[in-house]
């Protein structure tokens, strides 16, 4: 299974870096770097969603890899800008101190994957699709134990009990699609619907909602937050609502890989809550081409006697 997992993420590597020399012109030239860190600590907690680190760069080149073939453009109008992320998160039970198999709460999961994404905007219709192909591993091999155990000991906090009783090696390959229509577009305060849904071996959903944003900021649907452009604003500031609610299928993280049954443990089907809240809430602070994000999120819980969880997340968005 570890020989396997390296040549699927050599494989996706492969098809993401085929690109040729040349690039057509693009309605957005603007690049990015994307850093966002997540974790429960921020809550007062340890459970749950533990931790999660996100990297982004977003580049005009990549829309010439083969996997950008697979991902959905609004049109010939639209701005539209390529992506390749990698992720890592890590789940826990309620108490990191069980020692053993702790029954009917959350298994242990690690999860490791790289994406390839496309944000394409029509700003005249202010409409936005965004379309994401993620593939990577969840399991030991993902080195979820590793890391939590690595922070513990240079934080010289408690080590964590039951990661030996984890979510079994499996495969990640998922399809996600998100659109995003503004509603009330002032300029001040903005009110954008959303609809969501995800497919594949790691999670399968749908999901509703909105996003309310206020202060003094770029429109949501003219860039993605910050732009080389000399004309635009140097300074931005705003505070941000965003509230979602999913309707869950599947989640591997709680019932373990689609195709690798052998999990020695993992949440039966029918104690997965089906009805899934989410609201996070925070500031950004921008200055040209930085930008500096600080921002809460609560969940209602995901299975039976399961508890609401909460965690915070730093991000780093750099415009070049």
């Amino acid at each position: 299974m570890k020989n396997c997992s390296i040549v699927f993420i050599l494989f996706f590597t492969a098809c993401v870096f085929q690109c040729r020399a040349e690039m057509d012109t693009l309605k957005s030239n603007n690049r990015y770097f994307r850093y966002n860190y997540d974790n429960d600590f921020f809550s007062a907690t340890d459970r749950y969603y533990t931790q999660g680190v996100y990297i982004e760069l977003i580049l005009p080149v990549f829309k010439k890899t083969l996997l950008a073939k697979i991902l959905i453009p609004l049109g010939k109008n639209a701005e539209n800008n390529y992506g390749i992320s990698f992720e890592r998160q890590g789940f826990t039970p309620r108490s990191i101190r069980y020692q053993g198999i702790y029954y009917g709460e959350r298994p242990f999961a690690g999860i490791s994957y790289l994406s390839h994404s496309l944000i394409s905007t029509n700003v005249e219709k202010v409409l936005r699709l965004t379309t994401k192909i993620n593939t990577g591993i969840i399991g030991p091999n993902s080195k979820g134990a590793e890391e939590q155990k690595g922070i513990h000991y240079a934080l010289n906090n408690i080590q964590p009990l039951g990661w030996e009783n984890q979510v079994e090696n499996d495969y990640v390959l998922n399809y996600e699609i998100c659109i995003e229509k503004g509603l009330l577009n002032k300029k001040y305060f903005e009110f954008i619907g959303i609809a969501d849904a995800r497919i594949g071996t790691l999670y399968d959903d749908i999901c509703l909602g909105a996003i309310l944003r206020a202060g003094k900021m770029h429109s949501y649907f003219d860039d993605l937050g910050l732009t080389r452009q000399k004309e635009a604003a140097k300074f931005q500031w705003y505070v941000f609502v965003k509230g979602k609610l999913k309707a869950v299928g599947y989640n591997a993280t709680m019932q373990g890989g689609m195709i690798n049954r052998n999990s020695v443990y993992t949440i039966p089907s029918d104690d997965i809550t089906r009805i899934v809240g989410t609201v996070y809430y925070g500031i950004v602070i921008a200055y040209k081409r930085l930008s500096l994000e600080y921002s809460k999120a609560n969940i209602s819980p995901e299975f039976r006697n399961g508890l609401s969880h909460g965690w915070g997340r730093i991000g780093v968005n750099v415009c070049f």
